[in-house]
């Protein structure tokens, strides 16, 4: 079959290789000049164990059947994070501490620790837990190498009747059918210790996590400061982030930074290295759900509205069975 992939961020360039590889003919189209450009590359990349998402048994079990099959295949592109604290703030969180623990027994192994010892205040509780983060850059060089040849840097017509199937992996850029909103995101990168991740439960709270260890990078984001503006077209999220000015930048990550230090007064300790920003889509739901969307679209469309990373290989599956059925 002669397919297309729209979109060169993780889902795109997985999917365009497994096809690949079982014989079909694919071509992966990104518009910009690389590979993992938009979201894929501007958001921390992390391989859950679920103590992300209390609110969210589905997507806890999702973290726990996708984990494995994750490091079977790209888990020499993560490390792991050697000291790695989930904490509930003492005000505002919309659980509490004895609950999170309660509900997290299930599928997360985690020790309590005492919040002082690790340098934390204003928080009822804290938990160590494994965890990995993805590589992104390494993982961009590998799919840049294994894809050489089948990767075309511009975006062709929708209505190309060249192809067979059209498989549309741009996060939603192109509809809005059930989506909500299209978030305007930044991720700061500072510059500082990369052995701790430092991430306030749970509700519009800052997260710190390691970017990129080579180079002593983390990422600092948060639920109430990562959103810079939220709109219901791709498209009107893309204007703003064309015209995005330094100052709108400079604010929102003094704001972050405040925020965390509230919680991780070290981070005083860390230098603003440089910033991210990337456009998601946010389905239509009153959950706290990470779970990814496959649908066709038409007979010769599918779109895929992506979720947490480790969810590739589900989103591959279902693609699979629609070009069967196809």
């Amino acid at each position: 079959m002669k397919i297309r992939v729209l979109g060169g961020g993780f889902y795109g360039s997985h999917i365009t290789l497994s096809l690949l590889r079982s014989g079909h003919n694919v071509q992966l189209h990104e518009i910009s000049d690389r590979l993992f450009s938009g979201a894929s590359g501007s958001i921390p990349a992390r391989l859950h164990c679920g103590a992300h998402y209390p609110r969210s048994k589905l997507t806890r079990d999702a973290c726990t059947e996708h984990y494995a099959e994750f490091m079977s295949v790209y888990g020499m592109f993560t490390n792991c994070v050697p000291i790695n604290l989930y904490c509930i703030a003492a005000h505002d969180s919309l659980v509490d501490f004895g609950t999170y623990c309660h509900i997290l027994r299930e599928n997360v192994e985690f020790i309590r620790v005492v919040p002082r010892e690790f340098g934390l205040e204003n928080v009822e509780g804290a938990i160590l837990t494994g965890e990995r983060h993805i590589l992104v850059d390494k993982l961009r060089d590998y799919f840049t190498k294994e894809l050489d040849g089948y990767i075309s840097y511009s975006m062709p017509p929708i209505g190309d009747d060249n192809f067979d199937m059209t498989i549309d992996c741009t996060f939603c850029a192109l509809d809005e059918i059930n989506i909500d909103r299209f978030e305007l995101c930044l991720t700061v990168l500072l510059s500082g210790p990369v052995d701790k991740a430092v991430t306030i439960m749970d509700g519009p709270f800052p997260s710190l996590y390691p970017w990129n260890e080579e180079d002593d990078l983390c990422s600092l984001t948060s639920a109430k400061f990562t959103p810079l503006a939220r709109y219901k077209t791709w498209q009107e999220a893309n204007i703003h982030l064309s015209t995005m000015t330094n100052g709108e930048v400079i604010d929102q990550t003094k704001d972050m930074i405040d925020q965390m230090r509230i919680y991780y007064p070290s981070i005083s300790n860390y230098r603003v290295a440089g910033h991210k920003l990337a456009i998601r889509a946010l389905p239509r739901s009153s959950a706290d759900e990470r779970i990814i969307d496959v649908v066709q679209m038409s007979d010769k469309m599918i779109r895929i509205r992506a979720g947490k990373l480790d969810a590739i290989f589900h989103a591959e599956r279902e693609v699979r069975k629609l070009i069967e059925n196809t």
